[in-house]
C-alpha cells in the first residue's frame, strides 16, 4: 500500500470516529428553563396549630423585575416605570416545609425553585416551642436551597417581615440580605447553624429581626432592624439579647465589624473611635477542678468625631480615651456574659471549643457535665486599646488653637 493511500485511510477513520462519537453526546435532558420556574426570593416559616407550620414564599415576578417595578403582596399595584410589583407573597399551611411546598405548587403556574433564595425567616413562636431542627433538615437535605443563605428569627410572625417594601432595594429579601452582610449584628448562614448545633457548645445564635418606626417618635411606616440576637440551646430558642449585649458577644467571638465606640470625657460631650484592627484570644485554665478563661483583646482605633474642646494630639488625652474605650467594651462583654452564660446557661462564646483544644483529656471526662460547669466558669476580660490616629483634623471643628484645651 502506498503511503498516500495509508494516510487517506487514516483520515477517513478519524473522520468516522468523530462523527460516530457525536451520537454519544446527549442534549440537556434535565434542563430547567427560567420561564418555567417560580424563583423564591424570601421564605418565612411560622408555627401553626396542631404541630403544623405556615410557609410563606416571596416569589419574583420576572416581567416586573425587568421593568424596575416595586414589591407587592398581590399581583397588582403600580411601580417605577409602570412595571407593577416585582414580587408576590403567598402562604399555605402544611405538616412541614416539603408538605407545604407541594400545596403551594398548586398556587403557581411555574415550578417552585429554591436555588435563588438568600434568606429564611423563622417565627419566634416556632423557634421557642418547636425548635428549628425539623426545618433545618429540609434546608440541608433538599438539593436546591443554598447552604450560604442567611437565617433569621423574627420578633412576632415571620410572614409579616416579607410585606414591607424596603426603601433602597426592589424587594424585602434583598434588603435584609444586604443588612446582614454589613455585619452590624451577627451574620449566620444555614451552614453555620448546622455546624453550631453539632459543635461542643450544642448552641446556636441567629440574628433577631424586629420592626421599628422609620422615623423616631412617629408611627406608620416601619423599617426592619437586625441588631439583636436570638440565643438557642440545642435547637430551641431560650431568649434574646439587645444590641448593646450583642456587641459584647461579637467582641468576645472576634466577629465585630461595624461598631463605632463613643465615650464621654466631659459632661455629655463624646469622642467616637472606629476600630481598625483587633485580635481576640480565649485562654482557658483549669486549676484544682476550677475552670476559668481569659478573654484577651487588643484593639487599635482611629478617632472619627470629637465633640469636646480637648487636644487630640496630647498623649494624656489619648490615654484617657483609651481607658474609657476599655471600660466601655468590658461593660458590653460583661452584660452579654451575665445574660447568656449566667442566666440562659448557653455557651455562645466558644468556651467549650477552647477547653476541648487546650485540655482534651479533661474535656472528654467532663463534657457531659458542661451545662453544670458553664455557669461556674470564671471569665476575666483583659483589654488593651490604642488610639493610633486622630483623623484628618488635629483640632476640634470650629475652634481656634487658643480655644483648644490640653486636658
Amino acid at each position: 500500500m502506498k503511503p498516500f493511500q495509508f494516510q487517506k485511510i487514516i483520515k477517513i477513520f478519524i473522520l468516522l470516529l468523530i462523527i460516530s462519537s457525536s451520537f454519544l453526546l446527549t442534549g440537556c435532558w434535565d434542563r430547567k428553563e427560567v420561564n418555567d420556574m417560580a424563583l423564591v426570593l424570601g421564605v418565612a416559616i411560622d408555627k401553626y396549630k396542631d404541630k403544623k407550620i405556615e410557609l410563606t414564599l416571596q416569589v419574583l415576578i420576572p416581567r416586573s423585575a425587568a421593568s424596575g417595578g416595586q414589591q407587592g403582596s398581590g399581583g397588582s399595584g403600580g411601580g417605577g416605570g409602570g412595571g407593577g410589583p416585582i414580587a408576590l407573597v403567598r402562604s399555605v399551611v402544611g405538616k412541614n416545609i416539603a408538605d407545604a411546598t407541594s400545596k403551594l405548587e398548586g398556587k403557581f403556574s411555574r415550578k417552585i425553585f429554591w436555588g435563588h433564595c438568600k434568606m429564611y425567616i423563622i417565627g419566634e413562636k416556632l423557634a421557642k416551642e418547636e425548635g428549628i431542627r425539623r426545618q433545618m433538615d429540609f434546608l440541608l437535605r433538599h438539593p436546591e436551597p443554598r447552604e450560604r443563605a442567611y437565617l433569621f428569627v423574627s420578633h412576632g410572625k415571620a410572614a409579616d417581615f416579607l410585606d414591607p417594601a424596603p426603601s433602597l432595594e426592589l424587594y424585602t429579601g434583598e434588603g435584609i440580605r444586604k443588612l446582614s452582610e454589613k455585619r452590624i449584628g451577627i451574620e449566620i448562614t444555614v451552614k453555620d447553624v448546622e455546624q453550631m448545633l453539632t459543635s461542643d457548645t450544642k448552641s446556636a445564635l441567629l440574628p433577631y429581626m424586629k420592626m421599628v418606626p422609620s422615623k423616631v417618635g412617629k408611627k406608620g411606616k416601619k423599617a426592619i432592624t437586625i441588631t439583636d440576637t436570638a440565643i438557642f440551646k440545642k435547637d430551641k430558642m431560650v431568649g434574646n439579647i439587645d444590641e448593646y449585649a450583642t456587641r459584647g458577644l461579637l467582641w468576645l467571638r472576634n466577629e465585630i465589624e461595624v461598631s463605632a465606640i463613643t465615650v464621654n470625657l466631659k459632661n455629655d460631650e463624646g469622642i467616637s473611635v472606629d476600630p481598625i484592627q483587633q485580635t481576640v484570644k480565649l485562654i482557658p485554665k483549669i486549676k484544682k477542678d476550677k475552670w476559668g478563661i481569659i478573654g484577651k483583646i487588643d484593639l487599635e482605633g482611629m478617632i472619627t468625631q470629637n465633640e469636646t474642646n480637648l487636644d487630640m494630639m496630647n498623649p494624656s488625652v489619648i490615654k484617657r480615651i483609651e481607658k474609657e474605650i476599655e471600660i466601655t467594651i468590658k461593660q458590653r462583654i460583661n452584660k452579654a456574659l451575665n445574660q447568656v452564660q449566667k442566666e440562659m446557661k448557653v455557651d455562645a462564646f466558644g468556651f467549650a471549643d477552647a477547653f476541648h483544644r487546650q485540655y482534651p483529656k479533661q474535656w472528654e471526662k467532663e463534657k457531659n457535665r458542661w451545662d453544670e460547669i458553664l455557669p461556674q466558669i470564671d471569665v476575666k476580660i483583659d483589654i488593651k486599646a490604642k488610639v493610633l490616629r486622630s483623623g484628618l483634623s488635629t483640632t476640634p471643628a470650629g475652634l481656634t488653637k487658643e480655644e483648644v484645651k490640653e486636658k
